[in-house]
């Protein structure tokens, strides 16, 4: 990662910088995701609600956030979803993007490393142990160096963040 960023600099604004650097989205479409940012918290919170997923204290990632939208790619009716967002986000980050292959994940790794609820408050997974002895894990937030120290001393081992998107993970 090129400069220290601090967790809460993952933000909407830093999304559609990444978005806007890369041509995905317009100065215009970026002004409208800003203007009704608050209401498509709500709608994602709403969608996860009816969908059964526990909501109590959730956050919204910035990126589920522009994904809410829908922006419009092309004639042909493709969007700008959370995957290509969250490619976007992790060149801007610094740091690589995984598309996540659930047949491919290590779930003894994934469950023995942290427990479900660390994971689901921290939104991360261990993906794998690297040769290096360090520990690659996809996260959420790729400027949680907080989150990132605390796992390394939790299991010995230097990490590797990637970035991954929410559902992915």
């Amino acid at each position: 990662m090129s400069e220290a960023r601090g967790k809460a600099d993952f933000d909407t604004r830093f999304v559609l910088e990444a978005l806007l650097a890369r041509g995905l989205v317009t100065v215009a479409q970026g002004r409208d995701v800003l203007a009704q940012e608050g209401q498509a918290r709500a709608r994602v919170l709403r969608a996860r609600k009816d969908a059964g997923k526990a909501v109590e204290r959730e956050e919204v990632s910035p990126i589920e956030l522009v994904a809410a939208f829908r922006i419009p790619l092309d004639e042909h009716g493709d969007v700008l979803d959370e995957d290509r967002i969250t490619e976007a986000v992790a060149a801007a980050a610094g740091v690589p993007y995984v598309k996540i292959d659930p047949l491919k994940l290590d779930m003894a790794l994934a469950s023995r490393t942290v427990s479900r609820p660390f994971a689901q408050r921290h939104v991360l997974l261990a993906l794998e142990r690297e040769r290096s002895g360090a520990l690659r894990v996809a996260v959420g937030n790729p400027f949680d160096r907080e989150l990132f120290e605390s796992l390394g001393q939790l299991t010995g081992s230097p990490i590797v963040p990637v970035l991954s998107s929410r559902s992915d993970i």
